[in-house]
């Protein structure tokens, strides 16, 4: 990648003009969560969690950009992009859904945050229907006694996989595939019931 230049959230597209460029970014992801991994218990929740139900990598947005940040050198992009507990601004908004919708889910195919197959039957009687576009879903992941929230990016797993080498995707599978970690929650919906029944909010999945 030639040298890299950040004065709007925008500028990111020049980062990643090639396919090459976005399997370099994944890899350098890999080599994060690894780092994050050392030293923790069996019970840990990584950044980096694999759904076998949707066939995707679902990866914490935040961690995406502490990620992205560090990969180009500039830690504005923290400021740019950073989803905050209290609400994000919506110039925040604007910049992740220009980097995970339309870099990664339309431009390079790697993202599958959005169903757009829609079942117009049960709409007959509507004029029209607004579908509202997502950039992450919100999960919650238990591994023994640890629980954690996510704002999850999902990665399509053929996707993933196609950027990355054989002993690269070793790596990948061991970091998101362990066997007592689950998913127990999944959306919105069922997040808030979860925090209603448990009367507890978890905390976010460290990054």
């Amino acid at each position: 990648m030639s040298r890299f230049e950040y004065f709007t959230p925008t500028d990111v597209g020049s980062a990643f003009r090639t396919e090459q460029d976005v399997a370099v970014f994944v890899d350098f992801m890999l080599d994060e969560a690894e780092v994050l991994n050392i030293g923790k218990g069996d019970d840990n929740i990584p950044p980096i969690v694999y759904n076998a139900m949707g066939r995707v990598y679902n990866i914490e947005y935040n961690f995406i950009i502490k990620c992205l940040a560090k990969f180009l050198e500039d830690d504005a992009i923290l400021g740019d992009f950073s989803l905050v507990e209290n609400g994000s601004a919506g110039s925040v908004m604007k910049a992740a859904t220009f980097l995970i919708l339309g870099l990664f889910e339309d431009y390079f195919g790697l993202v599958r945050a959005n169903n757009y197959r829609i079942d117009l039957s049960k709409y007959r009687n509507k004029g029209t229907v607004d579908i509202g576009r997502r950039f992450y879903n919100v999960l919650v992941m238990q591994n023994g006694s640890e629980i954690r929230r996510f704002s999850a990016v999902p990665f399509a797993e053929i996707s993933i996989k196609n950027l990355l080498t054989a002993d690269r995707i070793i790596t990948l599978e061991a970091i998101a595939k362990r066997e007592n970690l689950k998913q127990i929650v999944f959306g919105n919906g069922k997040y808030k019931e979860y925090v209603t029944s448990t009367n507890s909010v978890p905390n976010y999945v460290e990054i």
